[in-house]
């Protein structure tokens, strides 16, 4: 190569690099001069958080953690002058406190508020606060927002500025938290429950739930039908509101003044009760009620066909076999005849049965072991409560025992036919004036009713 050729290419080297010096040195001077653009979240541990208190036109709306049951959050604020209470839905609690830890702020060097529309504050379990205070001048989608952190003795720590999202704003400024209440009517646990009690005009019925299973205690007192019961339960802890009133509503409107039925669950330590009112639309597909709880009390609507299956009738509940003791708690079995003196005793005995103290024969076994299996285990075909004045005298009296005389029952029978055939019928007086039936028709009723009858016909010596 030339001395000419290599001096014209050290001559182009040098005008290439003075080219990159200068388009790197206007790269530089251009990013110094774009704004810095940061974000950062609230960023406040959701788990540590135990309440929140949205203020907007100096009223408050708060949700807070039950201090006596974990994992519940509780909705309180003002209507009508009276503090309210309701139950949160645990899934949109813990849904709004995320939305809102995580949310982005593009972060201000001045504070951009200049006419608050409201504020939010959350509480830690340290005692720690953080204050979110919202303009109300949003642009392009961003409302301003002003930041203050302070310690749990009150002492500001931080104050930041910036802009977030205006769906935030919507949530908990223009919405509100009312929403995140739960629309369970009864938030209660199955198992907890021990008293159930339903009216609608002149009728009513006490369901009361004991440790030998549920019993009908009003308006008379007899074993109870456990799955007829606790399918009602699982009703009435299904029930959801259709919608919250928070407006005012005239008594005459909503009709809880004058309600057309109630219904009330107790449990060991709490009463919940619902009054249902007057329809709430034109059709008729929704009713006003209003719920009051061991937490709070509100006024809803209800779907009228949530409440089709409850019913007041104490028939509906009257258990379907006749005695409350199990076949293998039988100790005892008495016959008397019509005119109640003593015909028979069956005493078990060693897994066998004496009968007047003699060991009772496999045709006497059969038949006493087929009475207490229609008794205490077969359901009965009919069941239902009527005048004891209507009934016809029984022709004999059974009487099961248990191991002691409080687990005594005693039973009327009567026996007819009709068109299914012959039917054996179970009395038992419940009231002054009220007895409970059970009608039964099958093979072993009717060979029950002869064996029956025979026993309660027998001389006495």
């Amino acid at each position: 190569m030339s001395m000419r050729t290599l001096f014209i290419w050290i001559i182009v080297a040098g005008a290439l690099g003075s080219v990159v010096l200068f388009t790197s040195a206007q790269s530089t001077k251009a990013q110094s001069k774009a704004p810095i653009q940061s974000t950062r979240v609230l960023g406040f541990d959701t788990a540590n958080t135990i309440g929140l208190t949205r203020i907007v036109n100096n009223e408050r709306q708060i949700v807070e953690a039950d201090e006596l049951l974990p994992n519940r959050w509780i909705v309180r604020w003002v209507q009508d002058g009276m503090d309210r209470a309701w139950i949160a839905d645990l899934n949109k609690a813990r849904a709004g406190f995320r939305s809102l830890a995580t949310a982005n702020i593009t972060l201000s060097d001045t504070d951009l508020v200049s006419a608050p529309s409201g504020e939010v504050i959350i509480h830690q379990r340290s005692g720690e606060s953080i204050r979110v205070e919202f303009g109300s001048n949003p642009s392009g989608g961003l409302t301003p927002v002003r930041i203050e952190e302070r310690a749990p003795d009150g002492i500001a720590t931080g104050r930041w500025f910036g802009r977030i999202d205006r769906s935030i704003v919507d949530a908990f400024i223009r919405v509100g938290v009312l929403n995140w209440r739960t629309p369970q009517v009864f938030d209660l646990p199955n198992s907890a429950i021990r008293l159930v009690e339903l009216s609608a005009g002149q009728n009513a019925v006490s369901l009361e739930r004991s440790s030998t299973g549920w019993r009908v205690t009003n308006p008379i007192a007899v074993q109870g039908d456990r799955v007829q019961i606790e399918a009602l339960v699982k009703v009435l802890l299904s029930l959801e509101t259709q919608s919250f009133v928070d407006e005012v509503i005239d008594p005459q409107t909503s009709g809880i003044q004058s309600p057309i039925a109630s219904v009330r669950l107790s449990t060991t330590d709490s009463v919940s009760s619902l009054v249902i009112g007057k329809r709430a639309d034109v059709g008729g597909e929704q009713i006003y009620a209003q719920i009051d709880t061991g937490v709070g009390s509100a006024l809803v609507t209800l779907g009228t066909d949530q409440l089709s299956k409850l019913t007041p009738i104490a028939d509906a509940y009257i258990s379907k076999v006749p005695s409350a003791l199990s076949a293998s708690m039988v100790n005892q079995m008495t016959i008397a005849g019509r005119d109640e003196r003593t015909r028979f005793n069956a005493t078990r005995d060693m897994g066998g049965w004496l009968i007047d103290s003699a060991k009772a024969d496999s045709l006497n076994v059969d038949a006493i072991e087929r009475v207490i299996r229609l008794v205490c285990t077969n359901p009965a075909q009919g069941v239902g409560v009527v005048e004891t004045q209507s009934l016809p005298e029984p022709v004999a009296f059974i009487e099961l025992g248990g191991r002691d005389s409080a687990q005594s029952q005693r039973f009327g029978l009567t026996l007819d036919s009709n068109d299914a055939g012959m039917r054996l019928l179970l009395t038992q007086q419940v009231s002054e004036t009220q007895s409970v039936v059970w009608s039964c028709i099958s093979d072993d009723a009717s060979a029950s009713g002869a064996w029956l009858i025979a026993a309660a016909s027998r001389r006495i010596p």
